[in-house]
């Protein structure tokens, strides 16, 4: 079996988020030389992720955070529940996605991808808001040239017959797992303080060799298939998992 590597994932990336614990994150992830997803929000529209004033030169930050190599990924449209629908995973009963029609869904997707393009920022990878999204969302990502999906219960990623390669998320917070798989740690950073960032510091200097990134995630695991044991894992990582940990964002 392999040995465990751990993807970072910072979730709720906007203009208004938290600078002042992100300013200190950055500095962690750069002194580890971690690659993180970093899931932006092309045009927040929520309030509850309003907690600094916003910053005038974001746009130029993503573009920054994407020139040192960190994968850039879209986190839906406006980050609205507008439908209590838990979709393909079904975690969260809201939704800014699943549940709606075909074409609605289309137009949030192109507008979303269209705010990226003219701040040329790049993504092929989708999380959306409260992990609520379905199968007319997955059939629809690759018109806007999304092939990749951070989100899903697997011990490792794998490529589906429709060519989305899915990234297993399974965790909320740092700690070490026992047995070999790609763990992705979901975190939402506006609501951390210094425990949070102490935290991250110490399971980052400890397991800095343990860390990969999504480009070499891709690299080795682009058309693998889907295996018995990622199927069974779908059942126990959310039941042993996901439960203990799960967040409603």
């Amino acid at each position: 079996m392999k040995s465990v590597r751990y993807l970072v994932r910072f979730d709720d990336i906007c203009p208004s988020m938290n600078w002042k614990v992100w300013e200190s994150i950055e500095q962690i992830l750069l002194e580890n030389h971690i690659k993180p997803i970093l899931a932006v929000v092309p045009d927040n529209q929520d309030p509850a992720l309003n907690i600094d004033p916003p910053h005038s030169d974001f746009w130029a930050r993503v573009r920054e955070w994407q020139e040192w190599g960190w994968t850039i990924a879209l986190h839906g449209y406006q980050h609205l529940s507008v439908l209590n629908e838990g979709g393909i995973l079904n975690l969260n009963s809201k939704s800014e996605f699943a549940g709606l029609g075909e074409q609605e869904q289309r137009e949030k997707l192109q507008s979303a991808m269209a705010i990226f393009r003219a701040n040329n920022v790049e993504t092929h990878v989708w999380l959306a808001p409260f992990h609520s999204f379905d199968s007319t969302t997955v059939k629809l990502l690759p018109e806007i040239g999304i092939d990749t999906i951070s989100d899903g219960l697997s011990l490792n990623p794998y490529q589906e017959e429709d060519g989305i390669l899915w990234i297993p998320q399974q965790m909320w917070k740092f700690r070490k797992m026992p047995f070999g798989g790609v763990w992705t740690i979901n975190n939402h950073h506006n609501d951390w303080n210094e425990t949070n960032l102490a935290i991250f510091s110490a399971f980052a200097q400890t397991h800095k060799n343990a860390f990969t990134s999504l480009t070499d995630i891709k690299r080795e695991y682009t058309y693998r298939r889907r295996s018995i044991a990622d199927n069974l894992c779908w059942g126990v990582v959310k039941g042993k998992l996901w439960v203990s940990s799960r967040a409603s964002r």
